[in-house]
């Protein structure tokens, strides 16, 4: 592996097997010929932790569980922004949305930008956002930002639902109390958890099956599909399809399926 800077790392087949093993056994997540993403991610723990040799890497791997919890964040955490795919809000109805799940809510732009479209069309929803990575739950619940995460947000809802503080490279938004008191943030493994023991009317589960393998997501579909309330809708990344698999939903437009 080619680095840049002082830190030098080369990965042989035995540590990428053992990468690719651990993130599919504690997280579903499918890395088989994604040896670019591994790089460029442990690359960045590399540089968190000062470290610069493999070797250590490994050893730490081993005997820290924190670590291999750190590993998984670093390979499954995606870039997100508020509103990010927004046109499937408009299956977020008064009456029909009172309960809603966001299933792998990152670091909260999503389950926060639920709540307020809601807010905008006059009901409180109940929002439970869910996460691997307690590190993003960390972030989701003190509802910090920096300026480019709101890029797609007109004055109007900015004034509305953010506090701005700040100027220049340290300027920050913070999501106001009336939109943050309807979201209940929680740490959550799609594959391996129990589901939650209600029922909800949508469940976004966006930008996160494209980690998994053909196996992972018709368990993980199958999961969704329990937890949904008849006639419920399950919404997908804009990049995601359903199509080759043998799934319980029936499909109304790119990215919506609902519950038959």
């Amino acid at each position: 592996m080619n680095t840049t800077g002082s830190v030098s790392m080369k990965l042989n087949e035995a540590q990428y097997a053992l990468l690719i093993d651990l993130a599919y056994r504690e997280a579903g997540i499918n890395l088989k010929g994604k040896h670019r993403l591994i790089e460029t991610r442990l690359f960045q723990r590399f540089r968190q932790l000062g470290l610069t040799s493999v070797d250590d890497y490994f050893r730490r791997l081993r005997s820290d569980p924190a670590e291999r919890s750190s590993f998984i964040d670093a390979i499954a955490t995606t870039h997100t922004f508020f509103f990010r795919e927004s046109g499937t809000f408009k299956y977020l109805r008064k009456g029909s949305a009172a309960s809603i799940w966001c299933a792998a809510c990152s670091s909260g732009e999503e389950p926060y930008s639920v709540a307020m479209d809601c807010l905008e069309k006059g009901f409180a929803p109940q929002v439970l956002a869910t996460d691997l990575s307690r590190n993003m739950l960390d972030l989701a619940q003190k509802g910090v930002y920096p300026p480019d995460k709101i890029k797609k947000m007109d004055e109007r809802m900015l004034a509305k639902y953010f506090r701005i503080s700040g100027e220049g490279p340290l300027r920050t938004v913070s999501v106001r109390e009336e939109v943050r008191r309807q979201v209940t943030f929680k740490a959550f493994n799609l594959v391996t958890d129990d589901m939650p023991g209600r029922r909800f009317d949508v469940i976004f589960c966006r930008n996160v099956m494209i980690y998994f393998d053909l196996p992972t997501r018709k368990k993980v579909l199958d999961k969704l599909h329990e937890s949904l309330k008849q006639k419920g809708y399950l919404i997908v990344g804009g990049a995601e399809s359903l199509s080759f698999l043998d799934h319980p939903y029936r499909f109304i437009e790119p990215s919506v399926y609902q519950k038959v």
